[in-house]
């Protein structure tokens, strides 16, 4: 009788350990968890480098483990892309355009109202856009350049006449502001002072150029170096021609619609199908 009774006592005292332990396993696992994972799982897990930093000693305690019981297994550690050079990004504009080759000619086209500018190349006789770059920063207002110091961005078309690699503003294309046009004008209305050095360039500030940040200008100078400056034309507008007009005063500026009106038929020819 004695005997059963010891056999019923052990059996109800590892029955109560069996339910001790499970409650435990249950609702202590912070307890006991840490000691398990510093003790099993990463003894048998080989420490691999801190992916975030490169240069982080043998000592990181970034594991880069996922420690959760179920299903435990490292954590794959996703490497950011490789960011792109200069030319890969450039032929990727081109390859999404449809251009096998660089284009020959090219036609750039600034927008002040929409900030923007437009590059367009011409592929089996027709213009294709290829890219289009917004401004990083903007001066005055809408219409023409006046004079030097009116911060103003100049309206009409012109060329590229130099590239800059040296600029104070990472990388820049020269504007051949005034051209014939803007003499012309200046000359009739016995203006002089009419400013110069008007640049396509990098970073975000402007007194009268056309930023469009420094990644931007890097593509655009190494198109512009491929293509050749002979071969680009410029077209500064107040608005989009091609989606709205503008209403002018004739009085202040007799010349304007002139201008407008051949800058309109510039843009007529570069439109997106």
């Amino acid at each position: 009788m004695n005997y059963k009774n010891s056999l019923l006592s052990i059996g109800a005292f590892i029955f109560l350990l069996l339910i001790i332990g499970l409650l435990f396993y249950f609702f202590g696992r912070s307890t006991w968890y840490p000691y398990y994972e510093k003790l099993y799982i990463t003894k048998y897990v080989e420490p691999i480098n801190c992916q975030e930093c490169p240069t982080c000693p043998p000592s990181c305690t970034k594991k880069h483990l996922d420690t959760n019981i179920s299903g435990w297994s490292p954590r794959a550690y996703i490497t950011p892309k490789d960011k792109l050079s200069t030319t890969q990004r450039l032929n990727r504009h081109l390859g999404n355009a449809g251009f096998v080759f660089y284009p020959k000619k090219l036609t750039l086209i600034g927008l002040k109202h929409e900030r923007q500018l437009e590059v367009w190349g011409e592929l089996n006789k027709k213009w294709v856009m290829l890219n289009s770059y917004m401004f990083t920063g903007f001066s005055g207002h809408l219409g023409p350049k006046i004079e030097e110091g009116d911060r103003q961005i100049p309206e009409g078309i012109y060329k590229i006449t130099y590239l800059n690699p040296k600029s104070k503003y990472h990388l820049s294309l020269r504007v051949n502001y005034p051209n014939a046009f803007d003499r012309k004008i200046a000359k009739q209305e016995k203006r002089t002072g009419l400013g110069g050095d008007i640049m396509i360039h990098g970073k975000n500030v402007t007194i009268g150029c056309v930023p469009i940040g420094d990644e931007s200008i890097e593509e655009l100078y190494l198109l512009a170096q491929k293509v050749g400056i002979q071969n680009i034309k410029l077209i500064l507008a107040p608005v989009d021609f091609r989606k709205m007009n503008v209403n002018i005063k004739e009085n202040k500026y007799p010349w304007l619609r002139e201008l407008y009106d051949e800058i309109t038929k510039e843009m007529k020819r570069f439109t997106s199908k």
